[in-house]
């Protein structure tokens, strides 16, 4: 086998950060994977010009092309494949529109969408890319990523924009909001991509238990508690199946 020792030392170190929740520092990477200096940080230079690895203040993380990476494996695996009849089935139960979506960079992009006969135009069309941090089914992946991994994500964007108006627009304001995601185990959205229209979302889970995309549902009007309560349960129930079917 031919030996590529620079790629061999860059895939160690991307695996060696994907397997800490905090950032890790060059010296310590140097230490534990028993890289010359000059070479870690030479690799540390070309990895983070590619977007798969960021510099925070504590050291490095994996950065956001890690995840699009990883958005663009799940196209060619069976996630669609095996999510498909469950969205179908939810947005029948449900008499709304349902998606499945995945974060490709920073943004939301959906794979997969169902409506019924009685549900709402909503834009997520298949392909449609919208910011993560406005979209329930972003947020739902987001809110159960590593915080560093999320600023990683977004440390560059200079301004958060809005499609209606709402929404956060900056990262203190966003991870208010997926803190309040993480603990309820679910994310919504209030007419920040469509006026009028509100979506539920609830993260799915990989066989090492980190989110690899959201299921969602959509309705029209802000959702009384009265209807929120049932099309939660439904969206959890829904996304804890695919879960259970990647596993």
């Amino acid at each position: 086998m031919a030996e590529v020792p620079a790629l061999r030392r860059s895939i160690a170190i991307l695996r060696h950060l994907a397997s800490s929740n905090r950032a890790i520092s060059a010296g310590a990477l140097v230490r534990a994977l028993e890289i010359p200096r000059s070479s870690a940080y030479e690799l540390l230079s070309v990895l983070e010009e590619l977007g798969l690895v960021a510099r925070i203040e504590s050291g490095y993380v994996l950065g956001s092309g890690v995840h699009e990476l990883g958005s663009s494996y799940l196209r060619t695996n069976p996630l669609q494949r095996l999510a498909q009849p469950i969205v179908r089935q939810l947005a029948d139960d449900t008499a709304a529109t349902a998606q499945l979506a995945v974060i490709r960079g920073w943004e939301t992009e959906y794979v997969l969408k169902e409506q019924s006969l009685k549900s709402v135009a909503v834009i997520t069309a298949t392909g449609v890319r919208i910011p993560s941090y406005l979209t329930a089914t972003g947020r739902a992946i987001l809110a159960n990523l590593p915080k560093s991994e999320v600023l990683a994500m977004f440390q560059s964007e200079s301004g958060f924009v809005t499609r209606t108006g709402q929404g956060p627009t900056t990262v203190k304001a966003l991870n208010a909001i997926l803190a309040q995601d993480r603990r309820s185990g679910w994310a919504i959205e209030h007419g920040e991509v469509t006026p009028g229209i509100s979506t539920i979302a609830a993260p799915v889970y990989d066989v090492l238990s980190r989110p690899i995309a959201a299921i969602g549902v959509s309705v029209a009007g802000d959702a009384p508690k009265e209807d929120i309560e049932p099309l939660v349960e439904r969206v959890l129930a829904a996304a804890a199946e695919v879960t259970a079917k990647l596993r």
